[in-house]
């Protein structure tokens, strides 16, 4: 008879040979390896695009020393050494000079040192280095803004440098109305998604611009001009009539409510040159003056305006540079001298006219 101990079988003693024994693995164990491993997957895409931003913006902020923005631009690679760079900065720096400067020709292969002001305060530019750059050969070159020609050309590397200065000047490399300052100036005055009208701005005369509608009234440069410019249409078998001039800013105001504050179509309030008493919105055969196409009407008024000091405003070539839709019917009184200029040169738009106006 076999003892109590013999007949008790171990409980693996059926276990095949060179077997372990089967782990029960609870769910929670699953899902927490699970979650785990997203994490992680998560964490170290978080730290590769962390690295990737700072490189990127190392690469878009060059280095920059204590206290000041001392800035270093490469504006073109080119096959430069480091011991042609070194002459040619000294030569840049020891040999230009207001009356001659020193004007590198391309490839650039050179590194353009720059200082200026720090955040907040504005920069002088009878204490900034002369240096030659390829954008100091224009007239209308403004010595403040180098570093912001550097950053568009860059940016934009298929414009010339010519288009570089002027867009820059006209703060073309910023989104609309990013940064907008107050223009008090009279001539000319520009009025757009960059410059707006003081607080309470009003023109200081108003004249009714034709006696059958008197509330609608403009400058009276302004009337004068169009009368000329009606006359000279209706000579040529044409008729032009107004149906919109001066705007209160209460008045602009309800206008861009109505467009659910949607810019490009209706303007702020003091940033709409109707406020200025200076623009004009053309009514020709069938409604707005070539709404619905071109008419004889609106190519007359296209070729001619300018001979009474009208610019065509918002033209279907520059919604880059106006920030507004195609107007044809909009017309702004410049004087003759402004329109004459901007038409033999080919100038479209009061904000290029203005970026080019050359630096005293």
């Amino acid at each position: 008879m076999q003892s109590h101990h013999a007949r008790q079988r171990h409980p693996h003693a059926n276990r095949p040979n060179n077997t372990r024994p089967v782990r029960h693995v609870s769910r929670k164990s699953v899902a927490g390896s699970f979650f785990a491993g997203i994490f992680a997957s998560v964490l170290i895409l978080t730290v590769i695009v962390c690295i990737a931003i700072a490189l990127l913006y190392v690469f878009d902020h060059p280095s920059t020393s204590h206290g000041g923005a001392i800035h270093t631009f490469l504006p073109v690679l080119g096959q430069g050494s480091a011991a042609a760079s070194a002459q040619s900065t000294a030569g840049v720096h020891n040999t230009a000079s207001p009356a001659n400067p020193t004007i590198l020709q391309p490839p650039y292969s050179h590194e353009y040192t720059y200082a200026y002001p720090a955040y907040g305060q504005t920069p002088d530019a009878t204490t900034l280095p002369i240096v030659a750059t390829p954008f100091n050969v224009f007239p209308f070159y403004r010595p403040e803004n180098t570093p912001l020609y550097f950053y568009f050309h860059r940016r934009r590397p298929e414009l010339s440098y010519e288009e570089v200065v002027w867009k820059v000047n006209a703060h073309l490399h910023l989104p609309f109305h990013y940064y907008v300052r107050i223009n008090d100036a009279a001539e000319p005055l520009l009025v757009n998604t960059f410059y707006r009208l003081p607080p309470g701005f009003e023109p200081p005369e108003l004249v009714p611009v034709n006696n059958a509608y008197c509330h609608l009234r403009a400058t009276p440069k302004t009337v004068e001009a169009f009368h000329a410019l009606r006359a000279a249409s209706r000579e040529n078998g044409l008729d032009l009539s107004v149906t919109s001039a001066f705007r209160p800013a209460s008045r602009q105001a309800e206008l861009f409510s109505r467009q659910n504050y949607v810019d490009g179509v209706v303007a702020r309030p003091y940033h709409s040159e109707h406020q200025t008493g200076r623009a004009l919105d053309l009514w020709g055969p069938g409604g707005l003056l070539d709404a619905r196409g071109p008419s004889p009407t609106g190519i007359w008024v296209a070729q001619n305006a300018h001979l009474f000091g009208f610019i065509i405003r918002y033209r279907a070539e520059t919604t880059h540079i106006t920030g507004f839709i195609y107007e044809p019917w909009h017309i702004t009184y410049v004087g003759t001298e402004i329109s004459m200029y901007m038409y033999t040169n080919n100038i479209l738009s009061l904000e290029e006219f203005v970026a080019r106006i050359p630096t005293v």
